[in-house]
């Protein structure tokens, strides 16, 4: 029986990535309620909804490359899925 290659390169590398972000959780705290406290002073939250579009325009717009980066990588992301999927297998005879 032949061992498939790309799935276990697969498999290591999906178990990596898992024990990664398990170490970056367990290492690094997430601050998610903070200041969700009701005994916290009203001056910590912030309260500037109306620029937000505004400012990710803004940001977006400054740091073009950022997003051309982004849009090809997900560019690349889709035509190997695309190509992993109708590929043909070849039989051995």
């Amino acid at each position: 029986m032949e061992i498939d290659r790309i799935g276990v390169v697969g498999l290591i590398t999906t178990v990596f990535a898992a024990l990664i972000f398990s170490i970056l959780i367990v290492e690094y705290e997430f601050p998610v309620f903070k200041y969700a406290d009701r005994d916290q002073p009203p001056e910590l939250v912030e309260n500037e909804t109306a620029t937000i579009g505004q400012e990710v325009s803004r940001f977006l717009w400054d740091y073009r490359v950022i997003d051309l980066i982004a849009q090809a990588f997900v560019l690349f992301a889709a035509a190997a899925c695309c190509t992993a999927l109708l590929r043909t297998k070849e039989r051995k005879e």
